[in-house]
């Protein structure tokens, strides 16, 4: 069979070769596309460029994808899409810069004055790139005579402009051309040592009114064509990968943002989890909501990401399909592939379903007869009451009630750690109170506990996952993660498939039945291991240092959340968010919390590791000034440490000098041996409590 590409790869912006990679427009780009301005956070993956262009006018004016959903006529301004490190340099540095001037007395913010004009000229050139585009393809109308007249005005009004060119530009490309060339040589002269010769050639002007001066009158004669009159729009500055900045940078950014008004709005898109950085060099006016929204993909919930992963994986299952057999543009693309169609909706016990009948540990039949008599005594409880629907059917038995009730000793959170048949014969007396709604969330609590416990119990190194919600689960907010997942099933799908009229594409996209179960899980735990395998390749981090990390916090968490020894496994299940509040005392202390606090960033920035918010419990227990993280690992690592594909939930506290012993091989410790020494030390926040009842009422 010849192979054929894979369509859901490749998975980022850069390996895209006509880079037009396929765009669906979200809820969150309408979000993006408002008049105010928008601060948007994500980790690696998350889609934080797919949205910028999804409202910038390149893509809406040439990408077949995105032009089947949107026009640049549906939208209240032109987008203007920045990659940040594309247009302004490292080399732009403030603390070169700032050793050219040691006599001034508030060198930040005449840095600030420096920085935002090499700002506004990228914005200002971009912008006269996209008007000419647009006009060339008939999408805005504006005269010619128009056109030389602003130029000449504008050259006017920042006459030092013409320093720069050999001839007075004339065109909106001719302007931007200069203007292109102007920023260079100011990242130039900050390493040059020439920073204060040039700043006297530069244009005189208040931070943003260069911006504001040429955007009004740009705005004043550009009309956007579509079925209507032509009308009148705004410009939005869409600017990426802007983790790059230093804090005065940003600072400089915040305040350009805070000046701006109509007909201009920005959205400022950075690596990592939202931030509180409002502060600007306008005294007492840090930026605000008035100003503009902060967002994190991170936190966008269950549905919206799952209406996501739809709309992409269907997406580009139709653009893989030839011409000829694409369904009609008039129908909604996400209906070519239903997720839950066809790759099924996974409840935990169908998960130990698979696992016990993989397995020929006698353990598991004794679960299984567990799982039996524990439904036939709810069947004969439910001759008086009405029965939850998930429990009428036989064809996949109550398992991890069952395996937990089998542990538990009657008090709650006390469990053993071994079963045997008397504890099948004993099971049927909790029948009545598995029907009670809060015992059923309290057991419902621990039902991954429960699965992570029995594979463990039964040697399973690798449990059987499938399912929609289990995929979208482990990619874990992240849509470029959910497409290698999704790439790994095609994979499997191809090799598996027998040759027949229709190509492997069309039967993947077209068919009705559910993918093979033990494909998906295949896929999963290659996807995972694959993920795994690449820490040691990240260009952007200290590789031997973030294995050890990632190495040594997955054993860790896999050691919390299923370890058969250990009746914390049902007590606090799914345990695995670190915790460390950092250390302040001598020199060598001190360098430890730097340590320390530069490999978890790292590992944030590359997605490896997710923040959580600091409980509540550990805060009020801490000084004030204290310096407290929270953070797991990413999900996608669930399935080659053997941890919950939920990721973690539960805190656990551990110390700074924990992870640097770790890191720094403090002891030569491998990765697993300082986890499985830290198991046993770590402190736990424990579930919430709950009254058990101990009659058998239900309540709906």
């Amino acid at each position: 069979m010849t192979d054929v590409t894979n369509p859901f790869r490749p998975t980022r912006w850069e390996h895209h070769r006509d880079g037009k990679p396929l765009l669906w427009f979200t809820n969150a780009a309408k979000e993006l596309a408002a008049p105010k301005s928008v601060f948007i956070y994500g980790s690696r993956g998350s889609g934080k460029t797919s949205l910028l262009k999804s409202i910038c006018w390149e893509d809406l004016a040439g990408n077949d994808s995105l032009r089947l959903q949107r026009d640049i006529a549906d939208f209240e301004h032109i987008g203007i899409y920045i990659r940040f490190p594309d247009h302004i340099s490292q080399s732009l540095n403030y603390d070169e810069w700032r050793v050219q001037f040691p006599q001034v007395a508030n060198p930040a913010l005449l840095y600030h004055r420096f920085f935002s004009l090499a700002v506004e000229l990228v914005c200002a050139e971009r912008t006269l790139e996209a008007l000419h585009a647009l006009r060339v393809q008939d999408m805005v109308t504006y005269a010619p005579g128009q056109e030389l007249e602003m130029v000449e005005d504008f050259l006017a009004e920042y006459e030092a402009l013409n320093h720069f060119a050999s001839r007075p530009p004339r065109t909106f490309l001719e302007l931007a051309r200069l203007l292109r060339n102007i920023v260079p040589r100011m990242s130039e002269a900050c390493t040059s040592g020439t920073a204060v010769a040039l700043m006297e050639r530069l244009p005189p002007r208040e931070p943003n009114q260069l911006l504001a001066y040429l955007s009004e009158r740009l705005i004043s004669v550009v009309r956007v064509k579509g079925d209507d009159e032509p009308r009148q729009t705004s410009l939005k500055f869409c600017l990426d990968d802007c983790e790059v900045l230093s804090e005065v940078q940003r600072r400089s950014l915040n305040t350009l943002v805070r000046l701006s008004k109509s007909p201009v709005s920005w959205v400022i898109s950075s690596v990592g989890e939202a931030a509180e950085a409002s502060e600007t060099f306008l005294e007492a006016q840090p930026l605000t909501d008035a100003d503009r929204l902060v967002r994190s993909l991170n936190d966008r919930n269950d549905k919206d990401f799952f209406e996501l992963c739809q709309s992409v994986v269907s997406l580009r299952l139709y653009f893989a399909l030839p011409v000829e057999q694409r369904p009609d543009t008039s129908e909604d693309p996400k209906a070519i592939f239903e997720l839950v169609e066809r790759l099924g909706e996974a409840s935990v016990n169908s998960l130990i379903q698979q696992l016990l009948r993989r397995s020929k540990n006698p353990a598991a039949r004794l679960v299984e007869e567990g799982a039996k008599e524990l439904h036939r005594a709810m069947g004969k409880v439910g001759r008086s009451i009405s029965i939850p629907r998930r429990y009428t059917s036989e064809a996949v038995p109550p398992y991890y009630e069952a395996y937990l009730l089998m542990h538990w000793q009657g008090i709650e959170d006390a469990f053993k750690t071994d079963i045997g048949p008397d504890d099948v014969k004993r099971i049927g007396t909790f029948a009545s109170q598995v029907l009670d709604d809060s015992f059923n969330a309290w057991l419902r609590r621990k039902q991954l506990g429960s699965l992570l416990h029995l594979a463990q119990s039964l040697r399973m190194r690798k449990i059987p996952l499938f399912g929609s919600n289990t995929i979208i689960s482990l990619a874990d907010s992240s849509i470029r993660d959910f497409l290698e997942i999704m790439a790994e099933v095609f994979d499997r799908f191809q090799t598996s498939t027998q040759g027949s009229g229709k190509s492997v594409i069309e039967r993947f996209a077209t068919a009705r039945t559910q993918l093979a179960l033990p494909h998906q899980s295949e896929a999963i735990h290659s996807a995972s291991q694959d993920y795994y395998n690449g820490v040691a390749n990240n260009a952007e981090s200290d590789a031997d240092t973030m294995s050890r990390l990632v190495s040594g916090l997955g054993a860790l968490t896999s050691l919390l959340q299923s370890n058969p020894a250990d009746p914390r496994v049902f007590a606090t299940p799914e345990r695995g968010v670190f915790v460390i509040e950092f250390e302040t005392g001598d020199a060598n202390v001190n360098d430890e919390a730097a340590f320390v606090s530069s490999i978890v960033q790292q590992g944030l920035l590359a997605g490896y590791l997710r923040n959580e918010r600091v409980p509540k419990a550990m805060r009020s227990q801490a000084d004030a000034n204290a310096r407290l993280i929270a953070f797991r690992l990413h999900r996608r690592f669930a399935p080659h440490f053997t941890f919950s594909y939920r990721g973690a939930y539960a805190p656990v506290r551990i110390t700074q000098a924990h992870i640097s012993a770790l890191c720094r091989r403090v002891d030569e410790q491998s990765p697993f041996a300082w986890a499985k020494t830290l198991a046993g030390i770590v402190g736990k926040v424990g579930d919430r409590q709950i009254k058990l009842p101990l009659g058998g009422s239900n309540n709906g």
